[in-house]
C-alpha cells in the first residue's frame, strides 16, 4: 500500500475499447510467465502521466466463474506491483492463463513483477542480440 502513496500522481486507466487492444497486440513487445501475458505499446498520444490497462481471460482459462476471478486477481496484483514497475504513457494488455487459477497470489506477483522487467529491459532489442 505504501508503494500507491508514493507513486501519487500515477493513475491506472482501464483500457475498454477493442481498436486499443488491437494496437497494443500490434505493437508485438509481450513477455509470457506461466499465469499471465503481458502486452505492452507506447500510448499514441501521450496525456498525463497515467498508466492504461486491459485485462483478458479467454474460455481456456475456464468458465464464467474462473475468467471473472482470475481478472479480478489481475486486477489487484496490479495495483501492487504495475504503479512501481511500469512505465509512463504506456498501455499494458494482461492476459491469464490456465494456470492462473492453480498458482498462489504470491507467485502471481512474482510472475508479474518478473514479466514486467523482462519486458522493460529488453525493450528496443532483439532475441539474441547483445548489448
Amino acid at each position: 500500500m505504501s508503494e500507491v502513496i508514493e507513486n501519487k500522481e500515477l493513475k491506472l486507466s482501464t483500457l475498454k475499447k477493442r481498436s486499443d487492444f488491437l494496437r497494443v497486440a500490434a505493437a508485438r513487445q509481450k513477455w509470457i510467465s506461466p499465469t499471465v501475458i503481458i502486452q505492452t505499446s507506447k500510448k499514441p498520444t501521450p496525456e498525463g502521466g497515467d498508466i492504461r490497462v486491459g485485462y483478458t481471460a479467454s474460455k481456456k482459462v475456464g468458465n464464467a466463474v474462473f475468467r471473472n476471478k482470475a481478472k479480478r486477481r489481475l486486477r489487484e496484483a496490479v495495483k501492487q506491483v504495475l504503479i512501481s514497475g511500469a512505465k509512463k504513457d504506456h498501455d499494458y494488455v494482461l492476459i491469464a492463463r490456465r494456470e492462473i487459477s492453480e498458482r498462489s497470489f504470491k507467485e502471481l506477483i512474482r510472475d508479474l513483477k518478473w514479466s514486467l522487467k523482462r519486458l522493460h529491459d529488453n525493450s528496443g532489442k532483439k532475441r539474441g542480440e547483445a548489448n
